[in-house]
């Protein structure tokens, strides 16, 4: 017999009445919703006592119906808080209200007379989807995702043998809920198939509906007269080698002494109508996703790599941020348009690189993105190396406003034909990068500046202070590696973080400090309530040159071309559009390092029994987690794998301890290990410490 789970039921219990909220039910009604799984007697008992706390209402004749008087909310449930699903404004309930709720469920919750926070029911469990493999055990079948604790029980009668699939809850009442499989994604060893289900664990659309596509293909755009002609502008791109979409350009003019730079945008507003087929599916999924082999984008490839793209010798329709400098790079004239331009030229990072550091024309075959030798127009190669200038002149101007300057070594995976990891190489942000980096940053700059200007409603990307606790344990922990740097108590704390930053530039624990760092930060996010950007050191800022693969960007164009325009319709349900995209882009981010965690440990699973350096990146107490340096990918030591003692973990010093030698591991720690094990489905690495 299966056992019923009280706080499981009870939450669905009250989610029939808040769904039918002016409708009255009898008991047999009542048992029938619940599949009989409870006698009259205890149903009863639960019911009067709902009343009391006020949940529900009774009537005479043993009816109960909803309690119109309270006022019902909804928010999601993460990491033990309630999260406003209007607000974003965040809860911590206590700790028995989160029986019974899973994390990132919907709910209903509401205030008491005290102001607690009380969790009514929650929503409907059907919208919650996982992803596992089938285990067939003792003649029945269920799915283990491989991150819950519980087993989905299913009925299907086919086979689903070696494969990952998509499953539904459609009732929650045990301690094992039943679902639904809802489709299968293929052989478990298959690459596409892992990748896919990284893609459904964070329900990430990767399929557009056919009629997103068929509306994208047929697309016939008017021309818009109304532009601004700046085709005959000396315009180019830079991008990533292997970029398909080009949301961005850059012109360049010298008139007399001073510099006229056009940071120019592709107008996708132009292409993409508001609450058109398109526009709802760009809405659903917000940004593109960009994994370790693939990118997942936001808008169909006919519009992102096409129709919208400043794709070179194409005219295009965009718009334009004209920022013109004096000879001391000095900002004497801002504006912004709607125009047209022609890109001339396409540069990778790496070609506008060797542009920047050699001060010649002729790019050697071995760097260009065509494997051949390209001569670039003299007058080009010069307005690259002046635009370079310009751009070290904003970034120290920046560093000397606080702004923080995070320079971590990324590491990208080579892959085969399949997908498969190959081999790696560490990506490094270099002056061609920072170039454009700095230019967009000033067109979102002074476009927020605009909007506030106007006195209209805007979408801004915010950031907050970080987290006071956790910069105090960054002081304990650098004061041990002997830098004594005071960040909490520094009036400006921004200029000590970049201090700090800036000493450890060359040094073993780089990667590990700048990680504690990125940790204590809080998570930018969109907002129509604009309270500054604290890591950038900016008044306002917002998000406008991404319109191809970030929707808060298309937003703002629509914004920016209403103030144009002197149009006064304001966009609806603003901030719950914020949050949509701000919890969107909170997933894409987590399956893109989802992504580079499978690839990390398909790599590594090539190398059990090797030995590597490495450094402590993390304690708990379970064990260690050692990032390897050579490859940077990270694995966890349980306790029972540190040869010499047995080690304890001392939660106040936040190290593991031995218990005869009293050796200690801490944060930062240089260590040797070996790999041990791997395993794909759980994406996890298991290493052994090696004495040295």
């Amino acid at each position: 017999m299966r056992k019923i789970i009280p706080e499981i039921f009870n939450k669905k219990l009250l989610y029939l009445f808040v769904e039918n909220r002016k409708k009255t039910f009898n008991l047999k009604q009542i048992r029938y919703y619940l599949n009989s799984v409870i006698d009259i007697k205890n149903l009863k008992t639960i019911l009067y006592d709902f009343v009391k706390r006020g949940y529900l209402v009774s009537t005479d004749d043993e009816k109960f119906l909803f309690n119109s008087k309270l006022n019902l909310l909804s928010a999601r449930i993460k990491k033990r808080t309630i999260i406003d699903l209007e607000t974003g404004v965040e809860f911590k309930p206590r700790r028995r209200e989160l029986k019974g709720v899973f994390d990132n469920e919907l709910v209903y919750y509401f205030i008491d007379r005290k102001n607690n926070v009380r969790i009514y029911s929650h929503k409907n469990r059907g919208e919650i989807k996982y992803v596992g493999k089938v285990i067939e055990e003792n003649r029945r079948s269920y799915v283990k995702a491989p991150k819950q604790d519980f087993k989905i029980i299913i009925k299907e009668k086919q086979s689903y043998e070696n494969e990952l699939v998509v499953v539904i809850i459609k009732d929650w009442i045990y301690e094992n809920p039943d679902g639904k499989i809802l489709k299968s994604l293929g052989d478990e060893k298959e690459h596409n198939t892992q990748i896919h289900a990284i893609l459904e664990e964070f329900s990430l659309p990767y399929v557009f509906p056919k009629n997103v596509l068929k509306e994208a293909k047929n697309l016939k755009i008017e021309e818009n007269k109304k532009r601004k002609d700046y085709t005959k502008e000396l315009t180019f791109t830079i991008d990533p080698v292997d970029a398909k979409d080009f949301d961005d350009a850059i012109s360049f003019k010298k008139i007399k002494e001073n510099y006229e730079i056009g940071i120019h945008i592709a107008d996708v507003s132009h292409y993409v109508i508001k609450d058109s087929v398109i526009d709802r599916e760009a809405v659903r999924r917000a940004t593109s996703v960009y994994l370790s082999d693939r990118v997942v984008p936001m808008l169909p490839e006919v519009l992102s790599n096409d129709k919208c793209s400043l794709n070179p010798h194409e005219e295009k329709n965009v718009f334009s941020v004209y920022i013109t400098f004096d000879s001391n790079f000095k900002i004497i004239n801002k504006s912004i348009s709607k125009s047209k331009i022609i890109s001339d030229e396409r540069f990778s990072y790496e070609e506008a690189q060797f542009i920047i550091e050699k001060e010649k024309n002729n790019i050697p075959k071995e760097l260009t993105i065509l494997n051949k030798e390209k001569k670039v127009k003299k007058e080009i190669a010069d307005a690259i190396v002046v635009l370079n200038k310009i751009a070290e002149s904003l970034k120290i101007k920046r560093s000397n406003n606080g702004s923080i300057f995070f320079n971590k070594e990324e590491v990208r995976f080579k892959v085969n034909n399949k997908g498969e990891p190959t081999g790696y190489y560490v990506k490094k942000q270099k002056k061609a990068n920072f170039l454009i980096e700095e230019f967009m940053l000033l067109a979102n700059v002074t476009v927020a500046e605009k909007i506030i200007e106007s006195k209209r409603r805007g979408v801004f990307r915010i950031h907050d202070k970080p987290d006071e606790k956790k910069i105090v344990e960054i002081e304990s922990f650098i004061k041990r590696l002997g830098y004594n740097i005071n960040i909490s108590n520094s009036k400006e704390p921004n200029k000590a973080i970049n201090k700090l930053l800036k000493i450890i530039e060359d040094k073993p624990e780089k990667n590990i400090i700048d990680m504690m760092v990125i940790r204590a930060m809080s998570k930018a996010k969109y907002s129509s309530q604009n309270i500054g950007h604290f890591g950038l050191m900016f008044d306002n800022y917002t998000h406008f040159t991404s319109p191809i693969r970030r929707y808060p960007d298309l937003i703002v164009h629509r914004i920016i071309n209403d103030i144009i325009n002197n149009k006064t319709k304001s966009i609806n349900e603003l901030e719950s559009l914020c949050l949509h995209c701000s919890s969107m882009e909170e997933k894409a981010t987590k399956a893109e390092r989802a992504s580079i965690k499978l690839m990390q440990v398909k790599y590594i699973s090539n190398k059990v029994g090797e030995t590597f350096h490495g450094v402590v990146s993390g304690i708990n107490e379970r064990g260690l987690f050692v990032e390897l340096n050579k490859n940077k990918c990270e694995g966890f030591v349980r306790m029972k794998d540190i040869p010499g003692d047995f080690y304890n973990f001392d939660r106040k010093s936040n190290t593991i301890i031995g218990q005869n030698t009293l050796a200690e591991y801490s944060l930062g720690d240089n260590v040797k290990a070996s790999v041990l094990r791997t395993n794909i489905e759980k994406k996890h690495i298991d290493l052994k410490l090696v004495d040295y």
